[in-house]
């Protein structure tokens, strides 16, 4: 390492640079992954020990615990990231700076320019691995677990009788589909259509509902009822029909996930059909650009590892930086989850209220970038 650092300040070579980064880089990814390892590690232990109440409630095991809590490790990496990004960096570059060796590539004329282009490089992995993780094996894995997990805790009678179902709208229709009782797929849909004065003209019942793959409505004892203004009423039946209307299957499955377990796909498929239909779409809103800020917030946080380093932690112990690190990841997660609330409460920007922290953590990166000598 130093005489890598020795031919920079001599000449500076490209593959010479190009070892320094990937030392460097690989430093600090080392360290996130061995705090994450430490991370997920702990929260996977008290996760299972909140699941111990329920273990013997209707069909929920032991079993079912242990594979409710492995399937959301995925999610609990999510979460963690940003915050091990930080730690681990903290820990990694400290290492180095121990052993005198940022001190060395300081004094052999490495600009603190250039450590920041390395120390990014890996803060743009971890971003990569977040965002990966975000729209791949998050969602689904935790979706999956929950559904286990509901299936496991209630029985067919605490499903049937809990009143499951789900509201959608669409243009002029709202329908209200109830869940089978299993609590996969849909069973009966009540259906309501207004006119332009918000007037109810058509009420419609069935049994049984399914949707095909062009998202028309196969509908079993199909029962209707119009009402034609001050003429009267009519009623019609039918054992089978096949309605078209506007509502795909993802749709419904969007709408009986929450919007943090939805992929970035799902969440803005959703917020169009919120925005089309004249619906409230600003908690969706949020989660979308939260998303996007928490993945640049990855790189920002390791960043912010290299000017504490360089400073005032540059002799601290590992006990320091890491507590350091878990009270700046915390703060950072506690004011993000605050500004989304209360932009859900006093309707606030979506994008304003989500990119907020991730500002100021850019401007904490550069005040403490401005103090490095």
């Amino acid at each position: 390492m130093v005489r890598a650092s020795r031919t920079l300040g001599a000449g500076g070579s490209r593959s010479g640079m190009n070892v320094l980064d990937r030392y460097i880089a690989t430093a600090v990814l080392r360290s996130v992954a061995l705090v994450l390892a430490v991370l997920i590690s702990v929260g996977t232990v008290f996760e299972f020990m909140g699941q111990l109440p329920d273990v013997g409630t209707a069909q929920y095991s032991i079993g079912d615990a242990m594979v409710y809590v492995v399937l959301r490790i995925p999610r609990l990496l999510v979460r963690l990231l940003p915050a091990a990004a930080l730690i681990g960096a903290l820990l990694g570059l400290g290492n180095l700076a121990v052993q005198r060796e940022l001190v060395v590539m300081r004094a052999s004329g490495v600009s603190l320019l250039r450590l920041s282009g390395s120390v990014a490089a890996a803060g743009v992995v971890l971003m990569v691995v977040m965002a990966l993780l975000g729209e791949s094996l998050a969602p689904s894995m935790t979706v999956y677990a929950r559904d286990l997990r509901t299936r496991a805790l209630l029985d067919t009678e605490d499903l049937a009788s809990g009143g499951a179902s789900t509201w959608l709208k669409s243009g002029d229709r709202i329908v209200n589909l109830r869940r089978e009782a299993d609590g996969f797929g849909f069973g009966g849909v009540y259906l309501f259509e207004l006119d332009g004065e918000q007037g109810l003209t058509h009420i419609a019942h069935a049994d049984t509902t399914d949707i095909d793959q062009a998202n028309r409505w196969i509908l079993e004892n199909y029962a209707e009822t119009a009402f034609e203004g001050q003429t009267g009423v009519t009623a019609s039946t039918e054992r089978l029909t096949v309605k078209d209307y506007g509502l795909s299957l993802d749709l419904l499955e969007f709408s009986v996930i929450r919007q943090d377990l939805l992929d970035t796909d799902g969440l803005i498929r959703y917020i169009d059909y919120l925005q089309a239909n004249g619906l409230d779409a600003t908690p969706y809103l949020i989660a979308f650009w939260a998303r996007m800020a928490d993945i640049v917030s990855v790189v920002l946080m390791t960043l912010l590892a290299l000017p504490f380093v360089l400073g005032a932690m540059s002799s601290s112990g590992t006990g320091v930086r890491v507590l350091i690190g878990l009270l700046i990841g915390l703060a950072y997660y506690v004011t993000a989850q605050a500004f989304a609330n209360s932009g859900q409460v006093f309707d606030l920007d979506p994008r304003v209220v989500a990119w907020l922290p991730a500002v100021a953590l850019l401007l904490v990166n550069a005040l403490a970038f401005s103090r490095v000598r």
